[in-house]
């Protein structure tokens, strides 16, 4: 009598494999969605410091510092199209300067709205979530 060889896998043991890739996809997706959040915010943090050495030197040209983005030659979006800067005020001795969340990175709750002021001589770095509560440290890590 010969034996019967079996070649494969049978269905229950497909469905086994696909239930549990499933599981493992649903628990790892959205922290790997918050950690691209996360790491695209280093893009609105480099126009910010781009921005205040912008400010800087036209300080050192003019009475004030800009007003508007354009006396700087920045542009009013990050590299990638992720954040919108604005200053948000600006006179002889302080600026401030923000990056809000757009796009697909406006999913970014945590850390919607970066800023840097320029203060009393002192820079300042805030952030806030989408509800406007503080969170710099999150945002502008140490």
């Amino acid at each position: 009598m010969r034996s019967l060889v079996h070649h494969g896998f049978s269905l229950i043991e497909l469905l086994a494999a696909v239930a549990i890739a499933a599981v493992l996809t649903a628990v790892a997706l959205p922290s790997f969605r918050q950690q691209v959040l996360s790491s695209r915010r280093a893009e609105a943090r480099e126009a910010l410091l781009a921005a205040q050495l912008a400010q800087e030197r036209h300080r050192s040209q003019h009475p004030r510092y800009a007003e508007r983005l354009d006396e700087l030659g920045q542009p009013a979006l990050t590299r990638n199209g992720l954040y919108r800067l604005r200053i948000t005020g600006a006179d002889a001795t302080r600026f401030g300067i923000e990056a809000q969340a757009q796009g697909s990175q406006a999913a970014d709750r945590g850390c919607h709205t970066i800023s840097l002021r320029l203060e009393d001589g002192d820079v300042r770095l805030a952030a806030f979530d989408d509800r406007g509560t503080v969170q710099a440290s999150a945002c502008w890590p140490q």
